[in-house]
């Protein structure tokens, strides 16, 4: 698989899932439809239009949501993430039922299987791609950050998590798209949770539709439903929502990114902090890129 250079695809056919939110505990449906060249990833809930565009997320509370006027749709990114992984740049997601994307198992492999099924078209216009020109950094005061730095062409991401825990202290992953490593790599990996912090979620309204098929439940021991899908699980999913929340950026990064310690919170500051910085050019994926 060829990314971010190449043609812009779509899907050869229509998918239908259905299941329940992670966070709300509702059901929807959702239908992943083909869309035309330079359409983007747009998602439909009750008429309105809802472009998958970091300037139409409103909150970011443990997931990322989108909305427009009075209409969310929640917690898109693990399905973003399947779309950015597999390189799918043009489809209309429709939702209905529930506002929220449905959980299925945690991670982003449901979705990744199922787009494969369907098949991946390439369509007749290049892909647009943002290519990075010089170092860019955005960091908070908790040591938190996320740079980026020209490579040359091509992508690559890596991810460090890092917490004062017994059990899940340092963990480091990476994401290379020229080596196809995100069906089996990445899609998998489910999202994760503290036991010490599941009251506070409830509390807040979250974390509902969890259970423990779709989420990886963390004692001060070790995992406490079951053995993890990889030894790293929690960081390769942070890697997993990395990559679905760069989705919203609209056009994919050439260049290398890092990130430490970072969160949907912060992938949004960074989002609009790039776009802001003029550090990159977007080019056709078919012009030649270079040192």
């Amino acid at each position: 698989m060829e990314y971010p250079s190449g043609a812009q695809r779509t899907l050869k056919r229509e998918i239908e899932l259905r299941g329940y939110g992670l966070h709300t505990g509702k059901p929807s449906t959702i239908r992943i439809k083909p869309a035309p060249v330079d359409t983007g990833v747009v998602f439909v809930r009750g008429g309105v239009e809802i472009p998958a565009h970091f300037s139409h997320v409103v909150d970011v509370s443990r997931a990322t949501n989108l909305g427009k006027g009075h209409v969310m749709v929640r917690t898109v990114e693990h399905l973003l993430s399947a779309l950015a992984g597999l390189g799918i740049d043009n489809a209309v997601i429709e939702v209905e039922g529930g506002e929220e994307i449905p959980g299925m198992d945690g991670s982003s492999s449901v979705f990744t299987r199922k787009i494969l099924e369907a098949g991946v078209k390439e369509q007749e216009k290049p892909r647009r791609c943002c290519r990075v020109l010089k170092p860019f950094r955005v960091e908070r005061e908790d040591g938190s950050f996320m740079e980026v730095s020209p490579n040359g062409g091509g992508f690559k991401a890596h991810c460090v998590i890092k917490y004062e825990h017994p059990y899940l202290g340092y963990q480091a992953a990476s994401f290379d798209h020229d080596s196809d490593n995100y069906v089996d790599g990445i899609a998998p990996a489910r999202t994760y949770c503290f036991y010490e912090e599941i009251a506070h979620l409830l509390k807040q309204g979250l974390g509902r539709g969890g259970n423990i098929k779709n989420a990886v439940v963390i004692g001060k021991e070790g995992v406490l439903n079951g053995p993890p899908r990889f030894e790293d699980e929690p960081v390769r999913h942070k890697l997993l929502d990395l990559l679905g929340d760069l989705k919203l950026l609209g056009c994919p990064i050439m260049g290398e990114l890092k990130a430490f310690k970072a969160g949907h919170a912060m992938h949004l500051r960074f989002l609009e902090a790039f776009v802001e910085s003029g550090v990159f050019e977007v080019i056709d994926a078919s012009e030649k890129v270079g040192g």
